[in-house]
């Protein structure tokens, strides 16, 4: 038998389904405890609209291999960023002809306002 985490690892995002929700990042944790399945996500972004199906496509890929009480809890902290895209992740992104995003910038502290006039911020 598989475990909740393989399970969950397994399940494809609805928008980009050559992607699993583990190789997208979105997939945070999985825990098992005597009250059930918590599987964690976080959305691409704080507004993604496929949240609902994920949730939904999550909790019965769960119960259809045994865990009967699943609770999917959203996390938004740390945000997603593109980093946390595998790279088994971003070589079906390539192969499907979308261009995989580059590392995300590692700036530290205050960024300068790129809009405005030099020193500003």
């Amino acid at each position: 038998m598989a475990t909740a985490r393989e399970v969950a690892a397994a399940v494809t995002d609805p928008e980009l389904p050559m992607l699993t929700l583990a190789d997208l990042g979105v997939l945070r944790d999985v825990t098992e405890g005597d009250d059930g399945v918590t599987v964690t996500i976080t959305p691409t972004y704080s507004g993604c609209p496929a949240m609902a199906t994920m949730r939904d496509d999550l909790t019965a890929a769960l119960q259809r291999n045994g865990f009967p009480h699943v609770r999917i809890a959203v996390s938004l902290e740390p945000a997603w960023t593109t980093d946390w895209i595998s790279e088994k992740g971003r070589a079906a992104l390539e192969e499907h002809g979308i261009s995989a995003p580059g590392p995300a910038p590692g700036v530290p502290g205050q960024l300068p306002c790129r809009c405005c006039q030099p020193g500003v911020r």
